[in-house]
């Protein structure tokens, strides 16, 4: 029977009975037929792993396009993308005095930066920058050809390496993933931006040698310019030092820096960018490095930094900003030049002050400050228990005895030593503040922050010695009493309620009349006078019992705050006004602002605004004026008593005198000089109309003073030296802000007269200087 003939098939009586079935698969396998609607069995397996692999390779290229995806950044991060900025802080007339980064860097505009730079990054990185479309596909299809001749060379564009620098996430890895993540990623950048900013951000997200990010911030470290001003062979060494930022440092390595840049230079010449005889002249030309240290914890105006730091930074975490990443430009009240000149006033005299001070605690030929730890013999140990050798000591010899570790360490001779040398410098606090605006014009807190990270102008309390009299004599001017009463310049003895004696004294007792005016003894800094003192203003005159003088305590305390300084740990004592309180030199330096302002007191202020990158204003600060704390009379009358501390009187010399006859200052200046027990901190504030400036010099360490028969150990020979040097410096600088104005007494103000001297009836005092209780 013929195939057209045949039998047809019952399907339905096919896929129900087996045994008919199997009639029909038998006939047709004997024909050589498949199935009905089926094909052959090797063709049908065939398709079927066919099927299986193509699923499986499709399951792994989608898989491997979404982990290709996942490292590519968002398209958020490609609008906007992200780069750590350094903040700065800055001085009023725009000076950078500290900065605050993970990665130093300032941006700048493409138009802000050399063209030579420009030219020498395409003719070396990517020649072709301005004609492909992020990827170079000339370069990349060569790399195979450039394997098999053995040499490797890369095919990274500009746009590349942007696309690395910029975006973290596609890591720096040697790997296929990342290679396609950043041709992708370069070619979504070439849609989204043009050329030219293409090559500002790779300028200034890419890093330069000595931990410089950006252009910017790698032309003002390497040749102390901006950007903008790089010429070719600048521009070429600044280029040429991106292949291998630590290899061809110019600092480290400038001859293989050199041959580096007549490398960049030849690409240049060769791109015609350069003609012969400017490739020919160049190249003949030393690499010209003008090296300027990045800023690091060294400068000393990392104080004043940290400083600011601490005010803006919690106003910063409440509105979300990042003072290490965003940018901010914090403008201060700092004036530069000011600045400059109290850093330079500060290291020249403490240098000069420590050689002294070191010589008078050494005996002829002896060890380094041997009589020191004689007269001090528990000190170097209680030193050595504070450092880390010290305390590892225990378990680096496997031992709980004190003695084995100090004998270890007394076996290290230079070890010990130093020991002694660092826990015996001096240091010193400088800060100087306008008058009438509370404006910080110059700080100095201390001579090195990287090793010492502690603020001798804010942070450091330390008792303020007769610096603090100035209050005393202002609780006595305000209740009455004139600068030309007198009294005894003789100690006098009080005992408490169980007997025991306060009899605070002077070290001797000056030749001369008995009786003293006020306004000799505060130029003198006499302490018998200012303790005698001190049962007037309580209000029982004659007094000999020391409870008594409470209330002039209470009164001192209470001047002393209202003057800006913290009083809320200090006791009402007697002693208080010999200067036992302690105080920052911020704190007593503003107090005296109130003297030179005519007795309104205005708090510190060293922020002015906080800028962002972009230059719009996100925060001013502003001076926090207040009402008089005492009459412009009593803060007049104080300044001119305090000028007695410079210029002296009709018979006596004031403890400020070498400020004029050392110094030379002969314009209209007030001060006063403070010395602690045992010389341990030594005080100077000098007053003008314009500027108030205190200084301190003393250990870092409470324990380190002066000897007893000690030169420098005195306010008058360590800290008034720091002012007198700085009002050098600055005066003789015609660009710093100076000025020459006289203090102004109030409108109508006479100044009291002494009715033993005066001739005139209508100021005579018929009270002889009692207050009238």
């Amino acid at each position: 029977m013929s195939d057209d003939k045949k039998e047809p098939i019952d399907h339905k009586r096919y896929f129900n009975d087996p045994e008919y079935r199997k009639k029909i698969l038998k006939e047709r396998k004997e024909k050589g037929e498949s199935a009905p609607g089926g094909s052959s069995p090797s063709l049908r397996k065939f398709w079927v792993w066919a099927g299986t692999v193509a699923g499986v390779l499709l399951l792994f290229v989608a898989g491997y396009v979404f982990y290709l995806f996942q490292g590519l950044p968002s398209a958020d991060e490609f609008e906007n993308p992200e780069t750590a900025i350094a903040s700065e802080v800055r001085s009023r007339d725009g000076v950078t005095l500290d900065k605050y980064f993970t990665e130093n860097r300032k941006w700048v505009r493409y138009e802000d930066i050399s063209p030579h730079v420009i030219d020498a990054l395409v003719a070396t990185e990517d020649h072709r920058f301005y004609t492909h479309w992020g990827i170079d596909m000339y370069a990349t299809l060569a790399i195979p050809w450039h394997l098999i001749n053995g040499r490797w060379q890369g095919a990274s564009t500009i746009s590349q390496q942007l696309a690395r620098n910029l975006y973290k996430k596609i890591g720096q890895e040697f790997s296929i993933a990342r290679k396609f993540r950043e041709m992708i990623t370069a070619a979504q950048l070439e849609k989204r931006y043009t050329k030219r900013e293409i090559a500002e951000m790779y300028l200034n997200t890419v890093e330069f040698p000595n931990s410089t990010f950006g252009i910017e911030a790698a032309a003002q470290t390497h040749y102390g310019k901006p950007a903008k001003e790089l010429n070719i062979n600048e521009a070429a060494m600044m280029v040429g030092s991106l292949q291998a930022i630590y290899a061809y440092n110019p600092r480290l390595f400038p001859e293989r820096s050199e041959r580096r840049r007549d490398i960049v230079l030849s690409q240049m010449h060769k791109r015609d960018f350069l003609t012969d005889q400017e490739y020919i002249t160049l190249t003949e030309e030393p690499i010209g490095l003008d090296y300027h240290p990045p800023f690091k914890t060294g400068r000393q105006s990392r104080y004043f930094g940290e400083y600011v730091r601490q005010q803006v930074q919690p106003w910063l975490e409440e509105n979300g900003y990042d003072l290490y990443k965003d940018g901010l430009v914090i403008y201060t009240t700092i004036d530069s030049r000011l600045q400059r000149h109290a850093e330079r006033a500060v290291k020249t005299k403490l240098d000069s002050l420590q050689k002294i001070y070191e010589a008078e605690w050494t005996s002829p030929g002896g060890e380094y400050m041997d009589e020191f730890w004689e007269k001090n013999p528990l000190f170097l140990r209680q030193f050595l228990r504070e450092t880390d050798r010290y305390k590892n000591g225990f378990s680096k010899y496997d031992t709980k005895i004190e003695k084995v570790v100090f004998d270890s360490l007394f076996t290290d001779s230079a070890f010990v030593d130093s020991v002694k040398r660092a826990r015996t410098k001096l240091e010193s606090g400088f800060v100087a503040i306008e008058p009438t605006n509370g404006k910080v014009l110059a700080w100095v807190g201390g001579t090195d922050y990287g090793n010492v990270q502690y603020d001798h102008v804010y942070q450091s309390r330390r008792q303020a010695g007769s610096t603090f009299k100035p209050f005393v004599y202002a609780v006595a001017i305000d209740n009455g009493y004139k600068p030309y009463h007198k009294f005894s310049k003789f100690p006098v003895t009080f005992r408490d309620r169980a007997g025991k004696i306060w009899n605070p004294k002077d070290e001797s007792v000056h030749d001369g009349p008995i009786n003293v005016s006020l306004r000799e003894a505060l130029a003198r800094s006499m302490n018998n006078v200012t303790v005698r003192l001190l049962p007037e203003i309580a209000g029982a005159p004659g007094t000999n019992k020391l409870w008594e003088l409470d209330p002039a305590a209470r009164k001192i305390k209470a001047m002393a705050s209202n003057l800006g300084i913290d009083m809320s740990k200090t006791p009402a004592y007697p002693s208080i006004a010999l200067g036992t309180a302690e105080v920052s030199l911020l704190e007593l330096t503003s107090a005296y602002t109130t003297f030179a302002n005519k007795g309104v007191h205005i708090e510190p202020i060293a922020i002015t605004r906080i800028e962002d990158r972009e230059g719009n204003i996100l925060k001013e600060f502003h001076p926090d004026y207040t009402k008089e704390v005492i009459s412009p009379e009593t803060a007049y009358i104080i300044t001119d008593m305090l000028r007695g501390v410079i210029r002296g009187g009709e018979d006596f010399y004031g403890t400020g005198v070498r400020l004029r006859n050392v110094y030379g200052v002969r314009q209209d200046v007030a001060g006063k000089t403070g010395t602690t027990q045992n010389s341990a901190d030594n005080w100077f504030v000098g007053m003008m109309p314009h500027i108030v400036m205190g200084a301190w010099v003393g250990g870092a360490d409470r324990r380190i003073r002066f000897p007893e028969d000690t030169y420098i150990g005195q306010g008058a020979r360590s800290a008034l030296p720091i002012v007198g040097t700085f009002i050098n410096y600055a005066t003789a600088d015609d660009q710093a802000y100076w000025k020459y104005d006289a203090f102004d007494p109030p409108p109508g103000f006479v100044m009291p007269e002494d009715p033993d001297k005066t001739t005139n009836e209508l100021v005579k005092d018929k009270d002889k200087g009692r207050i009238g209780w």
